[in-house]
């Protein structure tokens, strides 16, 4: 029953969201080709994300983290040579799609940081302060939140001497408060950062519903972790609850939810590591 249900985990956590977005979109005229972009792209990603997390052969993530770690912070690094917008640079375009990368990136690069820091805690803060860094200059302040807070709560655990960590939470405190003092000057969109709103215009059933649908994102990753990989499991639940919270006080992009590829990708990452780490723990011999 267990295993049945791992097969559609990542579209049954994911679903709610991105089919009250939808509907939000539908009923308050937002042109087709925008919303059937987030039907489409979840559609395929998602069904893709289903046959990995009970796919039979290994899939050794240990091996491939550096490579993971380089090719992110490139990614990061590269929206600084694409297009801005207002003076903001968290894109990069690919065809006519525009792709936020640190929504895609950001999670899978906290589990590598877990992976890295069981090798090497010095190379470990080396890449979280980099990658804050890059945040911070693009600027991002709740993806920099979202990934600060957590980064520190992981390495701290994973026992980083003190004084490191003094100095880590000093650095990265600094940057997220400086980032929220000079908050971007971007307009919203309204099927993008306030697709709540548009959630709401159709009735207090249908808030509700998007409210608990966004509030079930990050409940796997927090409530029931995998059993061998509580840490990483928490601070990447810890990453998509601030970046709703963050959605409240500035112009963010609302996950999943909201018209966009970039968060539906950067999730259904997560959600796919989460279903394989959980599936690994019913069938012996399969690692993640």
């Amino acid at each position: 029953m267990k295993l049945r249900i791992l097969n559609f985990f990542p579209i049954l956590v994911a679903f709610p969201a991105v089919f009250i977005g939808v509907i939000a979109m539908y009923f308050n005229e937002v042109p087709m080709f925008i919303w059937i972009q987030n039907v489409v792209f979840f559609t395929i990603a998602g069904s893709i994300s289903c046959f990995l997390i009970t796919y039979k052969r290994n899939i050794r993530l240990s091996k491939s983290t550096s490579f993971i770690v380089i090719i992110s912070i490139l990614l990061l690094l590269l929206t600084f040579i694409s297009r801005d917008i207002g003076g903001v640079h968290r894109w990069v375009a690919i065809g006519g799609l525009q792709i936020n990368v640190s929504m895609v990136v950001l999670p899978a690069l906290l589990l590598m940081i877990w992976k890295l820091s069981l090798k090497s805690l010095k190379l470990s803060v080396a890449v979280v302060l980099s990658v804050s860094i890059i945040l911070f200059f693009q600027p991002d302040a709740s993806q920099l939140t979202s990934f600060g807070l957590p980064a520190i709560v992981l390495l701290i655990n994973r026992g980083v001497r003190k004084s490191v960590s003094l100095l880590l939470i000093v650095i990265l405190f600094g940057l997220i408060t400086t980032s929220w003092i000079f908050l971007d000057n971007l307009s919203s969109i309204a099927y993008v950062e306030e697709i709540v709103g548009l959630v709401a215009q159709m009735g207090i059933i249908w808030y509700i519903s998007g409210i608990l649908a966004l509030i079930l994102l990050p409940i796997p990753f927090v409530l029931f972790p995998p059993k061998h990989f509580v840490l990483p499991s928490i601070c990447i639940g810890m990453y998509f609850t601030l970046l709703l919270i963050s959605t409240l006080f500035g112009s963010f992009p609302v996950p999943l939810m909201g018209y966009g590829a970039s968060p539906i990708l950067g999730f259904l990452i997560a959600i796919t590591w989460y279903g394989r780490a959980k599936f690994s723990s019913l069938v012996k011999g399969e690692s993640v």
